[in-house]
């Protein structure tokens, strides 16, 4: 028997991840009381006891599979946590199943504990759930989508590009300037907040120090108090952005080399807002995407892997070179011709289930 606790902590008001996973035999969803409340105001209780107290009052055999919130083993420590999490499936004796809603480790399957994680390896990791991935069909504003964004589908658009960055990392400020560097500024709608920052001064030169006191902040998805209060993950893509724009430009959250990946909500955004996608992430994140079925504009673009982080920077600039190079006409045109392209990115994402099948795990 699978047993899961429907509890997403911290989710606000995105799709709970319990209501993504497609099961393949019968399922015990665990009645909690006053769910929510243990969802925006989880400061306020010890999960570690509260978890206890949930699986006391069910009937758990050998075996069985338990499926819960990694935000129970509230730590920052991973060898804690799965010195924690082991000792709850010994305790009881089952399998646990963490879901991260971000990225605090790589997905890892192992006996006792499997690791569900934004971060994970193409090759290896392929029955990971990725959160984002299927999140964004079962928002609340999912049905209108469609229809919103056909009724001005062919309509020329006021810029080539758009370009939405949250917390500043260095290949983004690095990517933000060249576009200010080679003029493509003009031609783009341009978010940079800059409030949350990964790196010190001393990580960066004088001159893209002086670029990003001089250019940035500049806030086009939320207001400065919003972001302050953590609340820069909108839900959906910035329509007035997005629709008045050809090409959506991703600057995912972390750039991984080998087989590893990030795939954050940004990665699916140019899907969800019918924008032609050019990702900056991962080294083999666009022939990931490829391999889902996602048209990724590769005949446009130079989307072949790049194994060090200097040459996928090079890369992206080369592309973002193309975008310049273009007029709105060329864009305009090249957006209609692959109309049906776009349309099947979107039809893809919402079309994808995550199956949960226990016999593809230790």
């Amino acid at each position: 028997m699978i047993h899961v606790i429907p509890i997403h902590i911290k989710r606000g008001s995105y799709t709970a991840w319990h209501s993504l996973f497609n099961f393949k035999e019968p399922v015990n969803f665990i009645n909690i009381e006053n769910p929510l409340e243990l969802e925006q105001n989880s400061w306020r209780y010890n999960f570690i006891e509260l978890l206890d107290s949930h699986l006391s009052k069910i009937d758990i055999r050998p075996n069985d599979s338990i499926i819960l919130d990694v935000s129970y083993f509230f730590t920052n420590s991973l060898e804690t946590l799965i010195e924690k999490a082991n000792f709850i499936s010994e305790k009881y004796q089952c399998k646990i199943f963490l879901v991260d809603d971000d990225n605090k480790t790589d997905f890892f399957d192992t006996k006792n504990l499997t690791y569900f994680s934004n971060r994970f390896n193409i090759v290896t990791d392929k029955h990971n759930f990725n959160y984002f991935r299927y999140r964004a069909p079962l928002q609340y504003y999912w049905n209108e989508f469609d229809f919103v964004t056909n009724q001005f589908i062919k309509n020329f658009r006021q810029k080539k590009m758009n370009m939405i960055v949250g917390v500043d990392k260095i290949e983004r400020i690095k990517i933000f300037k060249y576009v200010h560097d080679i003029g493509l500024n003009h031609d783009s709608w341009l978010g940079y907040s800059s409030f949350n920052r990964s790196y010190n001064d001393t990580d960066i030169d004088a001159e893209l120090i002086e670029f990003r006191h001089k250019t940035i902040p500049i806030v086009l998805d939320c207001t400065q108090e919003m972001t302050h209060q953590g609340d820069i993950n909108v839900e959906m893509p910035p329509l007035p952005i997005t629709m008045t724009s050809y090409v959506s430009c991703i600057l995912e959250t972390a750039i991984l080399l080998d087989g590893q990946m990030h795939l954050s909500e940004k990665s699916w955004n140019p899907f969800i807002s019918k924008n032609i996608p050019l990702i900056l992430g991962s080294a083999y994140i666009n022939n990931y995407l490829k391999q889902l079925g996602f048209w990724m504009a590769d005949d446009l673009f130079d989307l072949t892997p790049q194994l060090t982080h200097d040459s996928i920077l090079q890369q992206y600039k080369n592309n973002l070179d193309i975008i310049n190079k273009m007029s709105l006409n060329d864009l305009h045109s090249y957006y209609i011709q692959n109309k049906d392209n776009i349309n099947s990115n979107f039809r893809l994402l919402k079309d994808q289930k995550f199956i949960f099948d226990r016999n593809n795990y230790k």
